[in-house]
């Protein structure tokens, strides 16, 4: 082998050498790692879920025609911050009832308020709203399709929870919920404990 091609050879093998520490440098000192996961929930923008339990719809002299009721939520609304949202929510309790002089029927409370979620620390949260009611009491052997009773009245609401399950965008939590109906008939009242999840 000449001189000329050991020379060359050095070169090539010198510069192959440069070039591979040169890559090794810059993948481990060039960029920054990926950042971690986020942990909990991140709440921010649109927000959307709804919650299913039981309860009892509740007034001093609502008899059989009140009593033990499914409920339902939904909430659809924005964080106004990272702890705070504001929403639309519609909770609705139905009660089936079997009553001596009314006979058989269901009736339903349902509540469209204009919410204020606050999350107290980063799993423990309280809501409260304002808005109206509806009561609307149905009898089975009144097959007209009209309510028996169907009043419209101012509302508030309240509600607390803790989220029992979260990941980054959702979370699942266990709440207590009361609401106040303002009927011209006498008020009525909502209770419940229900299992909710929200989308953010």
């Amino acid at each position: 082998m000449t001189s000329r091609k050991r020379l060359v050879l050095a070169l090539g093998i010198g510069l192959l050498t440069s070039f591979a520490s040169l890559s090794a440098a810059e993948a481990q000192y060039g960029y920054p790692p990926p950042p971690p996961q986020p942990q909990g929930v991140y709440r921010s923008g649109f927000l959307f879920g709804g919650s299913l339990g039981a309860g009892v719809i509740q007034a001093s002299d609502c008899f059989s025609v009140c009593g033990g009721a499914f409920m339902a939520e939904g909430h659809l609304g924005g964080m106004l911050n990272p702890r705070l949202a504001l929403m639309g929510t519609a909770w609705i309790g139905g009660h089936y009832f079997d009553d001596a002089t009314f006979g058989t029927g269901q009736t339903y409370n349902t509540f469209w308020t204009a919410n204020l979620q606050y999350w107290v620390n980063d799993i423990i949260w309280i809501n409260g709203g304002i808005g109206i009611a509806r009561l609307q009491i149905f009898l089975d052997q009144d097959l007209s399709g009209f309510a028996f009773d169907d009043e419209t009245g101012g509302a508030i609401t309240g509600a607390a929870g803790i989220e029992v399950a979260r990941s980054y965008n959702w979370a699942l939590d266990l709440q207590i919920r009361g609401g106040h109906a303002f009927y011209n008939g006498g008020d009525l009242n909502n209770l419940a404990f229900m299992v909710g999840l929200t989308w953010y």
